[in-house]
C-alpha cells in the first residue's frame, strides 16, 4: 500500500457557518479536506481550479479554512495518555482483547510509518495531507478580496505556525523527512529525498519567526484557543531546545557510531553548535516571561471546567460534548468493580475499560514536607518515613506502620492533582463510595488475595507478578491518574462518564517557565532558579536548596518538568528522555529500558465475599489483624518491560517495503537489517 496525500477541496458549504462560537472558534472543522488515492509517496490529483477559485474569493471561507487546522490534534494527544505509556511515568493495564493499553509492539518498534499497531499511528501520510492544506493556505489566503491587510496577517500567521509544527511532529518520530513548502500539482517531482536534520529544524524556526512577524503586524488578538504570538514564541523555544540536543548528540558521534550509510549518516549530521539552538531558545521565549502568571490552584487547569479562562492558559484546547469530543479521560480511567459503602446487593461496575497507571517512579518525584524542620525533601528522607520504620536499598523501599497514609500526607500540590493512591478519593469527592483502596490481602497468598482492597488489580490473582486479566481494569501500580478527571455517580450509582467540558493545554505559561530556564541553564544566563522556584512555589515549595534535595540545578529542573507535565497532553516526559539522552550520546536510556515500578501494601482484609462487606480490612484486635507495612518493586510481567538498548530506538523505522516504493528514502541510523518486512 502506498501512501496517500491531500489532494483537493470538498466543501461542505451548507455547514460552513454551524457551530461557530466566540469561545470555541477554531475548534470546530468548518470546512473538509478530502485526501484520494495516489501511487507515489507524495502523490496528488487534479483539483478543480474553478472550484478552489470560487472558494478563494469568500473571507468567511477562508478562516474557516484556516479553523480545520485546530482539529489537527497531536499523534498521541488522546484520553488513553499514549506517550506517558512509553515513558517511565505510567503503564498501561493487561487487557487480552485489547491493545490501547498494551505497548510491547511500540516499546520494540514492531510496526511502520503506514501500520497501526497498540492504538497508535505514527502520523506520515496524513501529516503530509495537513501539510499540504496549509501550503495552498500560505499561497491562496493573501489574494482572497476584500480581506483586511491585519486579517490576512493572522491567517497566514496561522498557517506558518502550523507548518512548523506539522514538521516538528515528523521530525520527532523519523528525524529528518521530506520538506515541501508548496503546493505540488501532478507535474512535480514527487519522489522526495529526505532533508537534512539540521536544515528541518532551521526551517521550523524559521516559519517560527515569520508566523511572529505576521502576528505581531496583524495587531489582531485571537480569540481563546486560536494560536497567538505568545504561543508561538514558547513553540519556536521547544523547537529550538530539541534542535540543540541533536546538535549535541551530533557532535558526539552518536549516529555516526549506528549501523548506517553515508547517506543516512548525512542526514543527521549538524554544523552550527548546540550553543547556538539555546540562544534561539532563550530569545524566543524571554518576551513571555513576566507576561502571564502561574495559576495559584494547579488542580484547576484540569479538573474545573473554567481552566481555558486561567491566567496560565496561552493556547488551550476546549472539549465539552456539544462541539468538541474525543478527550474523555473519565471514560477510562477509574477503577472497575464494586463500589465502597454499596449496599449488599447492589453489584454494578464502575463501567469503565482501560487505564494508565502511574508508577512509583513518577511518585517518588514528589517532595514531602519534613515534619521535622519543615524542609521539602524526598519523601523517604523525611520523619514520616522513620516513623514508618521505611528502609531503602536500591529500587526498594519498605516500611511497616498502622499509619502507613502517611508516606501520602503533606506532599507537593501537584501530586494530589495528578495521583490517585490508596485512601484517596475518586474526582476529589470525599464520601465513601468514592474511596481508592489499593492494599492487598496476602496473609495466606493465593487464598485470601479476593479479601483485598476493592480496586487493587492483584484482588484475585494468583500470583502478584501478573495481575487479573479483563474484565478487571483496577491498578497494577497501585495508583490511578487524577487529571482530568470530573467523574461523577448517577442516582442508580453508576458512574457518570458524559464527556465533561475540560481543556488540556497545547501551550502554557508553566512550559514557558521551564523552556526558558533550560535555555539559561545551557547558555549561562542568570533567571533558571528564579524561574524553577516560581513553578516550586505554586506548589507549595520553597526555594531550591541543592543541600537539601541531594541533586544539582540541573537535575532539579528536570524533575521539575517531569512533575509539571505528568499526564499533559501532548506529553512531554517521552520526548524530553530522548533528547536529553540524544543529547549525551547515550544508546540506552535506562529509565526506558525496565519495567515500572509499583507500589504494594499489605493488610488483612475482612473474609467476606458480599457486595458492601468485602474490601474493607480488619480492626486491629480483630482476628487474622497484622501491621499493614508495604514495598515497591519493579514489575517484570513482560507486557510491562520497557526496551531501549539501542541507538537505533531514537527513531520509527521504515518498512523494506517502504523503502523499495519510495525510492529517495533512506533507512533511519541503526535500522539496517532490523526493519519489519
Amino acid at each position: 500500500m502506498k501512501l496517500t496525500y491531500l489532494t483537493g477541496l470538498t466543501l461542505l458549504t451548507k455547514n460552513i457557518c454551524k457551530g461557530i462560537t466566540r469561545k470555541a472558534a477554531g475548534l470546530c472543522a468548518l470546512a473538509a479536506v478530502a485526501g484520494l488515492s495516489a501511487c507515489d509517496p507524495l502523490g496528488i490529483e487534479p483539483t478543480s481550479e474553478v472550484f478552489e477559485d470560487q472558494f478563494w474569493t469568500n473571507q468567511q471561507l477562508a478562516r474557516s479554512y484556516v479553523n480545520q487546522f485546530y482539529t489537527w490534534a497531536p499523534a498521541t494527544a488522546n484520553d488513553a495518555f499514549t506517550a506517558e505509556q512509553w515513558s517511565d511515568n505510567a503503564v498501561g493495564n493487561d487487557e487480552t482483547d485489547w491493545t490501547t493499553y498494551r505497548q510491547t509492539s511500540f516499546t520494540y518498534r514492531q510496526y511502520d510509518a503506514l501500520t497501526e499497531i497498540d492504538g497508535f499511528s505514527a502520523p506520515w501520510g496524513n501529516q503530509y495531507k495537513k501539510i499540504r492544506a496549509v501550503n495552498l493556505g500560505i499561497k491562496r489566503l493573501a489574494d482572497v478580496p476584500d480581506q483586511t491587510p491585519e486579517t490576512t496577517n493572522q491567517l497566514l500567521a496561522e498557517c506558518y505556525f502550523f507548518r512548523a509544527w506539522l514538521y516538528f511532529e515528523l521530525e520527532q518520530y523519523w528525524g529528518a523527512v521530506p520538506y515541501i513548502d508548496e503546493v505540488l500539482t501532478i507535474f512535480d517531482e514527487t519522489m522526495l529525498p529526505q532533508m537534512n536534520r539540521e536544515e528541518l529544524f532551521d526551517k521550523m524556526l524559521a516559519d517560527c519567526e515569520k508566523s511572529i512577524e505576521l502576528f505581531t503586524a496583524s495587531g489582531v488578538k485571537p480569540q481563546i484557543g486560536l494560536v497567538n504570538v505568545d504561543a508561538v514564541r514558547v513553540i519556536k523555544s521547544r523547537i529550538a531546545l530539541y534542535a540543540a540536543c541533536a546538535a549535541d548528540a551530533s557532535k558526539s558521534g552518536l549516529y555516526e557510531r549506528l549501523n548506517g550509510g553515508e547517506k543516512t549518516k548525512a542526514l543527521f549530521r549538524f554544523t552550527k553548535p548546540a550553543f547556538d539552538y539555546y540562544m534561539i531558545a532563550y530569545n524566543a521565549v524571554k518576551p513571555v516571561i513576566g507576561k502571564y502568571t502561574l495559576d495559584e490552584n494547579y488542580a484547576h487547569l484540569f479538573n474545573s471546567y473554567e481552566g481555558h479562562k486561567t491566567s496560565e492558559a496561552i493556547w488551550p484546547m476546549m472539549f465539552n460534548k456539544d462541539n468538541r469530543s474525543g478527550f474523555n479521560p473519565a471514560n477510562r480511567h477509574a477503577p472497575v468493580g464494586k463500589y465502597y459503602g454499596s449496599s449488599t446487593d447492589f453489584d454494578k461496575s464502575w463501567g469503565v475499560r482501560g487505564s494508565a497507571y502511574p508508577t512509583q517512579d513518577l511518585v517518588d518525584c514528589y517532595y514531602q514536607q519534613d515534619e521535622a524542620d519543615g524542609q521539602w525533601k524526598q519523601w523517604w528522607k523525611t520523619k514520616q518515613a522513620r516513623d514508618m520504620n521505611v528502609t531503602v536499598n536500591g529500587d526498594v523501599i519498605e516500611g511497616r506502620s498502622v499509619n502507613y497514609t502517611d508516606m501520602y500526607r503533606n506532599r507537593d500540590k501537584r501530586f494530589y492533582a495528578t495521583i490517585l493512591y490508596d485512601s484517596a478519593y475518586y474526582a476529589g469527592k470525599e464520601k465513601e463510595m468514592y474511596l481508592i483502596g489499593t492494599w492487598i490481602d496476602n496473609s495466606r497468598p493465593k487464598e485470601t488475595e479476593k479479601y483485598s482492597a476493592l480496586h487493587t488489580g492483584y484482588r484475585d490473582s494468583e500470583e502478584l507478578n501478573m495481575p487479573v486479566k479483563y474484565p478487571s481494569s483496577n491498578t497494577t501500580t497501585g495508583y490511578y491518574p487524577a487529571k482530568y478527571i470530573q467523574g461523577t455517580f448517577n442516582e442508580d450509582g453508576t458512574l457518570n462518564t458524559t464527556q465533561t467540558s475540560i481543556s488540556y493545554y497545547m501551550v502554557r505559561y508553566a512550559e514557558a517557565l521551564l523552556n526558558y530556564a533550560e535555555a539559561c541553564i545551557k547558555t549561562g544566563n542568570a533567571g533558571a532558579e528564579d524561574a524553577i522556584n516560581e513553578i516550586r512555589h505554586r506548589a507549595r515549595l520553597d526555594d531550591f536548596d541543592a543541600a537539601v534535595v541531594g541533586h544539582d540545578l540541573w537535575e532539579e529542573y528536570k524533575l521539575q518538568r517531569r512533575i509539571e507535565f505528568a499526564y499533559e497532553v501532548p506529553s512531554h516526559r517521552y520526548y524530553d528522555l530522548l533528547r536529553w539522552s540524544e543529547a549525551e550520546g547515550k544508546t540506552t536510556i535506562d529509565e526506558l529500558n525496565q519495567g515500572p515500578r509499583a507500589m504494594f501494601i499489605f493488610r488483612k482484609g475482612i473474609e467476606s465475599e458480599k457486595v458492601g462487606e468485602n474490601g474493607y480490612p480488619v480492626e486491629p484486635g480483630d482476628a487474622g489483624y497484622f501491621t499493614p507495612y508495604f514495598e515497591t518493586k519493579r514489575l517484570t510481567f513482560s507486557r510491562y518491560a520497557k526496551k531501549f538498548d539501542d541507538g537505533a530506538y531514537y527513531f520509527l523505522p521504515f518498512s523494506q517495503t517502504t523503502l523499495q516504493n519510495e525510492r529517495e528514502l533512506v533507512q533511519n541510523p541503526g535500522w539496517e537489517g532490523k526493519t519489519r518486512q
